[in-house]
């Protein structure tokens, strides 16, 4: 999927911006696209307890040096080694913030499937998708649209979801909490800027094996928020690198995958099994910043 180096800003629809079916190598991915909202920085943590404003409350758990010295190979490994952690952030910071992404109010299913050279994909409804030949389709699954609709007044999405989700913008990106942590793992030698998409897999939803290389992504982090997975749920995301060696990391709660994009590797999701909607994730997808962007 092609990502956008530019973060949204506040009150923009960027909803039909990065993975746009029918770019090169884009069947959708758990790799993340630009959301179709950015908002205002938030003040609660949670119901009763609040920081100063634009001061983002969530913060990663300190990694182990093991660790922290696979995420500083993550650019620069050769055959290319995804890394997958668990426990991403602390426990009750983590359940809050899946209670308020499995709350958004409005997702729609996002089908796409190959054309013949299988060089681009094109937009289909899930009915086309289910009817194609499975060597047509490219990806499934649903996605958060409406954001910033959820920050009018008379919404009906609750306060505190609000003001979490308001939150996790500071810290995904509209903050620098996120950026600093990424570039004291990863190192990628200049400023970073990150996109983010929120998704949900239904019974039968899949990713194909393809690749990213052609975006401006540098890594991919995935953080996993659905408290009732369990093994043979499906959903699980493969990695082959350039040498042909398979990673797979399945979406535990509160685990975070993050993933290098470079040429030669590809990635996959595997059909979700269960019969409920699950693998809710946030993927954030880290891109070169350019000049200016980043305050």
């Amino acid at each position: 999927m092609t990502h956008s180096p530019t973060t949204t800003a506040p009150g923009a629809d960027a909803s039909a911006t990065p993975g746009t079916p029918g770019t090169p190598g884009t069947p959708g991915t758990d790799a993340a696209v630009t959301p179709d909202s950015s908002v205002t920085p938030g003040t609660s943590v949670a119901p009763g307890t609040s920081v100063a404003p634009g001061q983002a409350p969530f913060r990663p758990v300190d990694r182990s040096p093991a660790e922290l010295a696979a995420l500083s190979d993550l650019l620069r490994a050769a055959p290319a080694r995804p890394v997958h952690l668990d426990g991403f952030l602390p426990d009750e910071q983590a359940w809050a913030l899946g209670e308020t992404v499995r709350a958004l109010p409005t997702w729609e299913a996002s089908a796409v499937l190959w054309n013949p050279d299988r060089l681009a994909t094109r937009p289909a409804t899930p009915e086309e998708w289910r009817a194609a030949a499975p060597e047509e389709r490219a990806a499934v699954r649903e996605v958060a649209r409406g954001i910033p609709a959820l920050f009018d007044d008379g919404s009906p999405y609750p306060g505190e979801h609000r003001a979490r989700l308001s939150d996790f913008f500071v810290f995904a990106g509209m903050g620098t909490v996120l950026r600093e942590v990424l570039d004291r793992w990863t190192a990628p030698g200049g400023p970073l800027t990150t996109n983010v998409e929120f998704a949900r897999y239904r019974s039968g939803d899949t990713l194909g094996e393809h690749s990213d290389a052609e975006s401006d992504t540098l890594f991919v982090l995935n953080l996993y928020l659905d408290p009732a997975y369990r093994a043979g749920d499906g959903g699980v995301l493969g990695f082959r690198d350039e040498e042909g060696r398979e990673h797979l990391m399945p979406p535990r709660f509160n685990s975070v995958s993050v993933m290098p994009i470079r040429p030669g590797c590809v990635h996959w999701v595997t059909p979700w099994r269960a019969d409920r909607v699950g693998r809710h994730t946030i993927s954030i997808a880290a891109v070169p910043a350019t000049p200016g962007e980043v305050k």
